[in-house]
C-alpha cells in the first residue's frame, strides 16, 4: 500500500509531495528474560527514554545473517543488566554498518540511512537507503522515503541537533561487495538532512575539512559542535590528538589539538557525549584487527587552549575488549551494547558505565561499571520536542540556589549569634569599669580601719537600681606598686558608701590581685600591677 505524506518546502516556499512506501505492519513482542541474538555492526539511538537498537550482523563469524530486528528498551525503569526487558519486532530493512538518528517535527522519527545490505535477488541493495520510523504511531512502521540522500555509504556517522531535528552525516565508504575496493574510496563530504521538510544539501568544503575516513566517531555536544575522533583515513589510523570540530551553527570546520594522557589510536570504537562538555570513547580495535581495546578515555573539550585527553581507570568488572559495538548516553549512564569480541564471536550482553559527578560543579569525576541499571538524571539527555529549558542549567541553578541559600542562612545565623553576644557584652560593660583606687591619703582620712581588700564601685553614669560591678584591690598596695592612672575627677568612692562591706580575706589568698564579687564563679587574677581603663579619656596611661 502506498502512503502519501505532505511536506512543506520552506526553502522554496512551495508544497512538495513525496511518496513514501510502507514496509509492513509492526508487531511488537516482549522478550523479557530472554537475551537477543549476539550481534555487531548494529546502530543505536535514545529517543524519549527508550533505547532503540536496529539491525547488524547476528550469529557468529562463520554463520551470520543480516538482521532487521528492532530492539526497544525502556530506560526510565531500573533493571539488572543480565535481565533487560527488551521488546522487539522484525519488520524493516536487513542491514548492518548503518546509522540511526532522530528526526521529524517533534523529534519523533527514527532516521535510518545507508549501511551494508545482503544484496541478493530477493534482498537487493535499495537505490535510496533512507527510512523513517514514526515512534508516535500506535502501530509504528518503517517507511522508505522517496528522497535521494547523497551517494549510498556505510561505516559513516550521523548526529542530530535536537533543537531543530537537523541531521548531519559524515564520512564512510561505498557499499560494494569487495571491501578492499570499498575501503579505497573514503568520503569526506558532510551533508545535512532536514526531515521536517525532507530537504538535504552538502556542506561546502573548507581548508579544515577532515580527509575522507571511516570507522571514526562523531559526537554532538550541547554547544552545537560535532566532534570527530579517530578512525581510518587513507591507509592508516587517524592521529587521536587531532580533533576535528564542526560548528553546526556557523557551519565551519576547525582542528583542535588534544594533550594529556592520549589513548591508543583506534578504529571502530564507540563514543558518547556528556552533559559537562566531554566525549567518552570506549573499545575499538587497532589497524590490523588484532588488538581489541577495553579501556575508557575521556576528552575534555572545555579546557583551553587545548582539549585534554584522560585515560580513566573505571571501577567494577570491566567488559572484555570489543569493536563494532554501540555506546549510548542515558542521563549519566553510558550503556554499551553487543559488539565483536576477540574470540571471533559477537556478544549479546549490555553493560552500564555509571558516570558519577560532583553535585556542585556537575563535573563527571568517577566511572563505575555496574551490575544493574538505574535511571539517573534523564533530563540531561532528553529528546522530547520542543526541548525544555536547558536541563543542565536548571540543575546547576538548583544546586547554586541551595548553596547560596545555605550560605546566606549560615551568615545570618552567625550575625544573629554575634549580635546577641555583642549586646550581652555591651550590657555588662555598661557597669563593668574598674574604678581608680583612692590615694593613700584619701584612704587614711576616712578614720576607719581598712579591710584587707578595699572594695570600690564605679559606673559610667549609673542609673537608679542599675546593678554595678565591684573590684577588689589589696589595701596594702602602694602608689609605686600600683601606679595610679591620671584622672580628672575620679569616680571611686570609699568602701563605706558601698553596700558590699563584707570582708573577703578568708576567701582569697594574699597574692590575689582582684575579684569580681558579683559573679557566682569567682575569677581569680594573679597579682600584677593593676591597669584601669579611664572612662573619661578611654585610654590607658
Amino acid at each position: 500500500m502506498a502512503l502519501f505524506k505532505l511536506f512543506e518546502n520552506k526553502l522554496a516556499g512551495t508544497l512538495t509531495i513525496f511518496t513514501i512506501e510502507s514496509l509492513g505492519i509492526v508487531s511488537i513482542q516482549s522478550v523479557k528474560a530472554m537475551l537477543p541474538e549476539p550481534r555487531w555492526g548494529h546502530s543505536a539511538v535514545l529517543l524519549n527514554n527508550k533505547l532503540y537498537i536496529h539491525g547488524g550482523k547476528a550469529g557468529s563469524k562463520n554463520d551470520l545473517e543480516y538482521t532487521n530486528q528492532l530492539l526497544i528498551l525502556d530506560v526510565s525503569k531500573s533493571f539488572a543488566i543480565s535481565d533487560p526487558a527488551w521488546a522487539t519486532h522484525s519488520v524493516g530493512p536487513k542491514v548492518a554498518y548503518h546509522t540511526i538518528s532522530i528526526g521529524g517535527s517533534q523529534n519523533e522519527l527514527l532516521v535510518l540511512y545507508g549501511g551494508e545490505y545482503l544484496n541478493t535477488p530477493n534482498e537487493p541493495v535499495p537505490e535510496n537507503p533512507l527510512f523513517y520510523y514514526n515512534t508516535l504511531e500506535e502501530s509504528p512502521e518503517w517507511y522508505k522515503a522517496n528522497l535521494s540522500l547523497g551517494t549510498p555509504r556505510k561505516e559513516h556517522t550521523a548526529v542530530t541537533r535536537l533543537n531543530d531535528s537537523m541531521n548531519y552525516f559524515f564520512g564512510g565508504i561505498p557499499d560494494v561487495s569487495d571491501i578492499t575496493v570499498s575501503a579505497l574510496v573514503q568520503f569526506q563530504d558532510l551533508f545535512k538532512l532536514d526531515t521536517r521538510i525532507n530537504f538535504w544539501n552538502i556542506q561546502s568544503v573548507d581548508p579544515n575539512t577532515p580527509s575522507g575516513r571511516f570507522h571514526h566517531t562523531a559526537t554532538i555536544l550541547p554547544d552545537g559542535n560535532m566532534y570527530v575522533i579517530g578512525g581510518y583515513s587513507k591507509d592508516k589510523l587517524v592521529d587521536i590528538s587531532q580533533i576535528y570540530v564542526y560548528d553546526t551553527i556557523k557551519e565551519i570546520w576547525s582542528v583542535q589539538t588534544a594533550v594529556g594522557t592520549l589513548p591508543s589510536a583506534r578504529r571502530d570504537h564507540a563514543a558518547v557525549g556528556t552533559h559537562d562538555g566531554k566525549v567518552i570513547i570506549h573499545g575499538g580495535v587497532n589497524q590490523d584487527y588484532l588488538g581489541l581495546f577495553d579501556d575508557i578515555a575521556v576528552l575534555d573539550t572545555t579546557t583551553q587552549p587545548n582539549y585534554t585527553w584522560n585515560v580513566v581507570k573505571a571501577k567494577g568488572t570491566i567488559p572484555p575488549g570489543r569493536y563494532s559495538h554501540t555506546a549510548t548516553m542515558i542521563g549519566t549512564n553510558m550503556l554499551v551494547a553487543f559488539g565483536f569480541l576477540a574470540n571471533d564471536t559477537p556478544d549479546n550482553n549490555i553493560y552500564v558505565l555509571e558516570n558519577g559527578f560532583d553535585v556542585v560543579s556537575l563535573d563527571t569525576i568517577t566511572y563505575t561499571w555496574k551490575e544493574s541499571y538505574s535511571p539517573e538524571n534523564l533530563d540531561f539527555t532528553q529528546t522530547k520536542y520542543p526541548l525544555n529549558d536547558d536541563p543542565i542549567q536548571k540543575v546547576k541553578a538548583s544546586k547554586t540556589g541551595i548553596i547560596v541559600g545555605s550560605t546566606i542562612g549560615t551568615i545570618l545565623f552567625l550575625l544573629l549569634v554575634g549580635g546577641l553576644f555583642w549586646f550581652h557584652r555591651k550590657k555588662r560593660q555598661g557597669s563593668f569599669y574598674a574604678a581608680p583606687y583612692p590615694s593613700i591619703k584619701e584612704q587614711t582620712s576616712n578614720q576607719e580601719k581598712p579591710n584587707k581588700f578595699n572594695i570600690f564601685w564605679c559606673a559610667k553614669k549609673p542609673t537608679l537600681n542599675q546593678k554595678t560591678k565591684t573590684f577588689g584591690v589589696p589595701s596594702g598596695s602602694t602608689a609605686e606598686e600600683l601606679p595610679r592612672p591620671s584622672m580628672g575627677s575620679g569616680l571611686a568612692v570609699p568602701i563605706e558608701s558601698s553596700s558590699h562591706d563584707k570582708d573577703y580575706s578568708a576567701a582569697l589568698e594574699e597574692n590575689m590581685m582582684g575579684i569580681d564579687i558579683q559573679q557566682t564563679n569567682f575569677m581569680i587574677v594573679p597579682k600584677s600591677p593593676l591597669r584601669v581603663t579611664n572612662p573619661d579619656n578611654l585610654r590607658d596611661d
